[in-house]
C-alpha cells in the first residue's frame, strides 16, 4: 500500500503529495514515550473508545503536522511531536519554534557569559557576580561535583537538603534514607545521561518520589525546580518506566515457608493468614470520551478514577497487584477477573482478611480458602456485643494494608 497520512480527515499520499514527507510512528519499544506522546496529539479514537495504538510499523504522519515539514528529535523542540491538525487552534505555530530559537541561542551564550565574568572576577575580586541559575544550567556530568551548600541555596527541593535525615526523607518520599540511596545506586546504572535536563539523576528520582508520594501538581514542581512543565513531565514518566521495568519483580506472591513467619498479634488471632486484600484508586483527569468516562466515573470518590486490587502478607510486603480497571468496577468483580482467585495463589485452609464489601465467601470456599470479613447488620439495628469486638479485631489488622 502506498504511504498515507494517519490523521484524521487527512487525505495526504505519496501519489497525491509526492514531494511531501511521511514519518512513521515512533517505534513502541525504543521510543514508547514518544510515540504515546505523538497518539495523544493525534487524538485518534480506537474501535473500543480508548487511545489509537496501530500495531502495524507502516503507520505515518505527513509533514503538513510539522512545523518545519518533518519531525526533530530533538525533545525540546516543537515538532519533537506534531502539534498542527484539525482538532487543535493554533494562532501561529512559527511562535513555538522562535521561542525554541531563542532558548537554544542563549544556551549557547552562557558559557561565554561565564568566561567572561571569570576574566572580570579575575581582575577585580570584588566585582559581584550577575549570572544565576537561569543562565547559568549545570551539566548532568558536572552536576554530582556541586557541593551540598550550593545545591541547596538553589533549589529546596533536593535530595541534599535532607540528606542522612530519615525522617524528612520518610516525610516526603515514604522512603527511609538509606532506602532511597539503595534504591538510586541501582537504578542509576541503568540511566541515560541526557544533556537537556540540568537536574541530578538522584534529584529526579527524588522528585519522582515525591510526586508519588505526596501528589503536587507539576505546575508546582515545575516553578520550584525552575523548569518546563514538559520537562518535569519527562522526568517523571521516564523514572516511573524504569522502576516498573527494574523493581516490579518485588511484587510477588512469596513462597510458604514465608507465611509462617506472621507478627505475633496476627498469629493469636489468625494463625493461617496469608493475605490483606483491598482494592485503592487513583485520581485521573476526566476522559474526553463519553464511554471511557462512564467507566472510569466512580460513585465513591465522585470522580473518574483508575481501580485496583493490592494484596499484601502479613508481615507488611506487597504480593500480589492486579491490572487497573475503570473506578466503576466493583471490587467483587475486580477480584474475580483479576487471577487472584487461583490455587497457584492460595491453599486450602489459608485465612485471607477483606473488608466487608468483598463479599466472595462462597468463591473463596471452592478454594478451601476461608475469606475473613466484617459482620454485617444485615437488617439488624444493631451487632451483639461478641460481634462487634471480633469484627474491632479483624479491622484493626485489616488497616495495615492502608499504611
Amino acid at each position: 500500500m502506498p504511504k498515507s497520512c494517519c490523521v484524521v480527515s487527512c487525505t495526504s499520499n505519496v501519489f497525491k503529495n509526492p514531494g511531501l514527507k511521511f514519518i512513521p510512528l515512533p517505534c513502541q519499544i525504543k521510543q514508547a514515550e514518544r510515540r504515546m506522546l505523538w497518539l495523544q496529539a493525534i487524538k485518534r479514537e480506537a474501535p473500543d473508545g480508548g487511545l489509537w495504538d496501530p500495531k502495524t510499523p507502516h503507520t505515518y504522519v505527513c509533514g503538513k503536522h510539522f512545523i518545519t515539514g518533518s519531525h526533530v528529535k530533538e525533545p525540546l523542540h516543537p515538532d519533537f511531536v506534531p502539534t498542527i491538525f484539525p482538532h487543535r487552534t493554533v494562532s501561529d505555530p512559527n511562535q513555538k519554534l522562535n521561542r525554541y530559537k531563542h532558548a537554544r541561542k542563549r544556551e549557547q551564550m552562557s558559557p561565554l557569559l561565564k568566561r567572561k565574568v571569570a576574566k572580570m572576577t579575575a581582575v577585580s575580586p570584588d566585582l559581584p557576580t550577575i549570572l544565576d541559575e537561569d543562565h547559568c544550567p549545570v551539566d548532568n556530568d558536572d552536576a554530582d561535583d556541586v557541593p551540598d551548600e550550593m545545591r541547596e541555596s538553589r533549589n529546596c527541593l533536593s535530595s541534599y537538603s535532607l540528606e542522612e535525615n530519615d525522617g524528612k526523607c520518610r516525610q516526603m518520599t515514604g522512603l527511609s534514607w538509606t532506602m532511597f540511596l539503595s534504591l538510586f545506586t541501582f537504578l542509576n546504572q541503568f540511566v541515560k545521561r541526557r544533556g537537556y535536563i540540568s537536574l541530578p539523576p538522584r534529584d529526579q528520582l527524588f522528585i519522582t518520589l515525591i510526586k508519588l508520594c505526596q501528589n503536587p501538581s507539576f505546575f508546582f514542581l515545575s516553578h520550584v525546580l525552575k523548569m518546563p512543565q514538559t520537562t518535569v513531565r519527562q522526568i517523571f514518566i521516564r523514572w516511573l518506566d524504569l522502576m516498573y521495568g527494574k523493581i516490579s519483580i518485588l511484587v510477588h506472591w512469596p513462597d510458604r515457608e514465608c507465611f509462617l513467619m506472621i507478627p505475633p498479634e496476627m498469629k493469636a488471632q489468625f494463625p493461617r493468614l496469608t493475605a490483606i486484600i483491598d482494592c485503592f484508586e487513583i485520581r485521573t483527569e476526566y476522559p474526553s470520551n463519553l464511554k471511557a468516562r462512564a467507566k472510569s466515573y466512580s460513585n465513591y470518590k465522585k470522580w473518574t478514577t483508575v481501580k485496583y486490587l493490592i494484596a499484601c502478607s502479613p508481615s507488611g510486603s506487597i504480593t500480589f497487584l492486579s491490572n487497573g480497571w475503570g473506578g466503576r468496577a466493583s471490587d467483587v468483580h475486580i477480584v474475580r477477573q483479576s487471577g487472584f482467585l487461583s490455587s497457584v495463589y492460595h491453599s486450602p485452609g489459608d485465612q485471607i482478611l477483606a473488608d466487608r464489601g468483598f463479599t466472595l465467601q462462597d468463591d473463596f470456599a471452592l478454594l478451601g480458602v476461608e475469606l475473613v470479613t466484617p459482620s454485617f447488620t444485615k437488617g439488624r439495628k444493631q451487632l451483639p456485643g461478641r460481634e462487634v469486638e471480633m469484627s474491632r479485631r479483624k479491622s484493626n489488622i485489616r488497616i495495615h494494608i492502608g499504611k
